[in-house]
């Protein structure tokens, strides 16, 4: 029996005897417990539309049918009290879980609700998703043409961009050429403008959609630029199984299209970045570049191309094989080398190179192949799109809560507290204290503890508010928040002009550590004037925990004046990667003065731990 047996109990004699106003408060606070099996929160709240049912608030009903993914019955709840846009997409989210012939005609009801409220964007996503391209191709005219997106060079370049997408699928290729060579120019300016700013997150958005480009255009240079690019920033960042996702993903791709010099060039690199960061799939990697190789070479005898790129892709080869320690393949490299339409004295010297290996027989190749989770083909999500709904919900929390609560591919945790904090919204717009500062607090606390990255945008938009305890709210709900984009909203509410905003600041800023957040800590630590500032954020990077993290700190403990360089000294005493040791003796055979003491310190206490 559950320990809120009891509760429940109460509330549904409460609502049985007339009472439902009661009732409703019960649940409300038993809903709270999100962390309760599936089968006894979906009871409660089956019990909570019956209640609002009672009380006659069918918007409120509606939501909590959302959740239920009676998508239907929230349609009709949230019509009768005019919640028109939160019906729209009741029946867009209905659609993406309904069977293909009735998932057409739900997304095209949707795309007609969603223009009658004005609301281009999500029209535009339903009008294609019911396979209407004219209708989405139109939509997205009209957002083209917004004259709100020319302060927004990103907005505006996705909206080109999703312009010339739906140009292409209705026929019109001139147009959508243009319109997509514009967009890819705002784009790369864009993520130019992101990246010197120290907004990596977002210019990888510009790169993963020029990626996308490539594969709607068949471009494989767009591809390389793309790839290559989210490849650099998720090496920056630290996150190396990313890193290897993207490199499976080009190489599957580059294969696919038969552009083998690409996909061995790419494998060389893969194999130098595991064996730099230490793990153990630089030697298939190796084999994997050296085999490629191989191809590109018999492609190019195929094609009849210039004998000079079948060579230097034998030799390409015989450099990885030679890496390997396979010198049975070497041999047999120079081998083919000896065979191609070279002069004779280039085959001549082949040929002798190809007898010193006579010897040599074929051994099996020891290496750790890469994970199969990192080469299956992955789903990205439509940045090009979610980012226009972000922009035409503008902070709409109420909004950014129902479609959360409804989607069945968030975790369920997450789809209650959205749950939550959208009837706690609705609940203030029937009271009339919608607007009230404390609620407003509240809520952007809530909104925190979505962990979800589209709450970022309505906790913005509440940062924005006069009352400075909105805005600790915002800073308070940032803690829970462990994305890059989160640091943006940091950065504001550090130098806020209220104190409490700013010490509400520095606690989330004390609790953000997770390891690609270590750029814009470390950017926070560069730039930030206040002394405790700099402290908190050089203990959030010490809490990172890896090298690149550990790094840092031998930086301010050498540069750095006390108090910092003590509480450098303190967090490599504590330091919770071991592999920073070779780094730390490394360091102190070159130096001198007060920081060779201390790294020897450090080192001492790690060898008598």
């Amino acid at each position: 029996m559950s320990q809120y047996t009891d509760r429940y109990a109460s509330a549904l004699s409460l609502l049985h005897r007339g009472r439902p106003v009661e009732a409703e408060r019960v649940l409300r606070g038993l809903i709270t417990q999100a962390h309760v099996r599936d089968d006894e929160y979906d009871e409660w709240l089956r019990s909570l539309v019956e209640t609002y049912r009672a009380l006659g608030r069918p918007r409120e009903a509606g939501s909590v049918l959302l959740y239920l993914h009676r998508f239907s019955e929230a349609h009709a709840a949230l019509l009768a009290d005019q919640a028109r846009a939160d019906a729209a997409r009741a029946r867009e989210l209905w659609a993406r879980s309904a069977a293909p012939a009735q998932a057409a005609e739900l997304f095209l009801q949707a795309a007609r609700e969603y223009e009658q409220l004005g609301l281009p964007v999500q029209a535009a996503i339903a009008w294609a998703a019911g396979g209407a391209p004219q209708g989405a191709l139109t939509a997205w005219e009209r957002i083209a043409r917004d004259t709100r997106l020319g302060a927004l060079p990103y907005e505006q370049a996705l909206a080109g961009y999703n312009l010339g997408l739906a140009q292409r699928r209705a026929g019109r290729s001139d147009g959508a050429d243009r319109e997509l060579a514009r967009a890819q120019r705002l784009l790369e300016e864009v993520a130019d403008d992101f990246e010197s700013r120290g907004e990596r997150e977002r210019a990888f958005d510009c790169y993963a959609i020029l990626l996308h480009l490539g594969r709607e255009l068949g471009s494989f240079e767009n591809l390389c630029e793309g790839y290559i690019n989210c490849i650099r920033v998720l090496k920056e960042d630290n996150l190396k199984f990313y890193v290897l996702q993207y490199y499976e993903d080009f190489l599957r791709l580059a294969l696919e299209r038969e552009e083998f010099h690409a996909a061995a060039t790419v494998c060389k690199e893969a194999a130098d970045y595991a064996r730099r960061i230490g793990l153990v799939y630089d030697r298939s990697y190796l084999k994997r570049s050296a085999d490629t190789w191989w191809r590109a070479a018999e492609k190019n005898e195929r094609d009849g191309g210039p004998v000079e790129l079948s060579e230097n892709a034998y030799l390409a080869a015989v450099d990885a094989f030679a890496g390997l320690g396979d010198f049975f393949h070497v041999r047999e490299s120079y081998e083919r080398l000896a065979r191609l339409g070279l002069p004779d004295a280039r085959r001549e010297r082949y040929r002798k190179v190809s007898e010193r290996y006579g010897g040599v027989d074929e051994q099996p190749l020891s290496a750790d192949a890469v994970p199969e989770y990192l080469k299956q083909q992955h789903a990205y999500p439509p940045i090009w799109e979610l980012d226009l709904v972000e922009w035409e919900l503008d902070g709409d929390q109420a909004a950014v809560c129902a479609l959360i609560a409804g989607d069945k591919r968030q975790p369920a945790m997450i789809r209650r507290r959205a749950l939550a904090v959208l009837l706690a919204e609705l609940e203030g717009v029937r009271s009339g204290s919608a607007r009230d500062p404390a609620r407003l607090a509240a809520v952007a606390q809530q909104l925190g503890e979505l962990q979800a990255y589209p709450a970022l945008r309505p906790l913005e938009k509440l940062y924005a508010h006069p009352d400075a305890a909105v805005r600790r709210g915002v800073m308070k709900a940032l803690r829970f928040l462990y994305f890059k984009r989160t640091f943006i909203l940091l950065g504001r509410g550090l130098r806020d002009e209220d104190e409490g905003v700013r010490k509400a600041a520095l606690e989330a800023l004390e609790g953000l550590h997770f390891p690609h957040a270590f750029d814009p800590l470390a950017r926070i630590f560069r730039e930030h004037p206040d002394l405790k500032v700099k402290i908190t954020a050089l203990t959030s990077i010490g809490r990172i925990a890896t090298l690149e993290a550990g790094e840092f700190l031998v930086e301010v403990l050498r540069h750095e004046p006390d108090p910092l360089r003590e509480e450098a000294r303190r967090l490599l005493w504590n330091f919770e990667n071991p592999d920073i040791y070779p780094i730390l003796r490394r360091h102190m055979e070159v130096e001198s003065g007060p920081s060779r003491q201390l790294l020897n310190q450090i080192l001492r206490g790690a060898s008598g731990r």
